[in-house]
């Protein structure tokens, strides 16, 4: 039966790097929410459309990997599930369409993510563009996996 594999990680982590590296391995197949928000609506979008936009993606990629697991071909969800509750939705989600679920906590110390997610954003325009102030915004909403949250976990460094 096919697995689907949910990233857990903050922007600049190294995410979408491991998931290419996975899909390779498995194989499987990556579907990364950032690339298709710059594709349909490029790199900055003002907060009250970016979750418009967020969402319409959300639904699409996730109706695209029950596709792709009914196929019988594993799924990296390569999006980040930044906390408890949007763990808790995406693994019921997945749960919805296979048994079989692992999560991948990446680790990264936030001075590393910072450098990664700035240089990006200036030199690659097939990033979102994502501000210093931006990045310690979104660093508050940031929970890595906790003890109590009982899913399969493998856990990854990318310091």
């Amino acid at each position: 039966m096919a697995t689907i594999h949910l990233m857990v990680g903050f922007i600049g982590f190294g995410k979408t790097t491991l998931s290419e590296k996975l899909a390779e391995e498995l194989p499987a197949v990556c579907l990364t929410h950032d690339k298709y928000m710059v594709k349909l609506f490029g790199r900055s979008l003002p907060e009250a459309e970016f979750r418009t936009a967020y969402k319409k993606v959300d639904d699409m990629l996730w109706d695209l990997a029950a596709k792709i697991i009914k196929s019988n071909r594993d799924v990296i969800m390569d999006y980040g599930f930044w906390n408890k509750e949007k763990r808790r939705e995406a693994y019921a989600k997945a749960k919805s369409l296979t048994e079989n679920v692992i999560f991948h906590q990446i680790n990264c110390d936030m001075t590393t993510a910072k450098q990664r997610v700035l240089k990006r954003s200036t030199e690659n325009p097939q990033e979102l563009n994502i501000s210093e102030n931006d990045f310690d915004t979104l660093s508050k909403q940031y929970q890595p996996l906790e003890a109590d949250e009982k899913y399969d976990i493998i856990y990854h460094n990318n310091n």
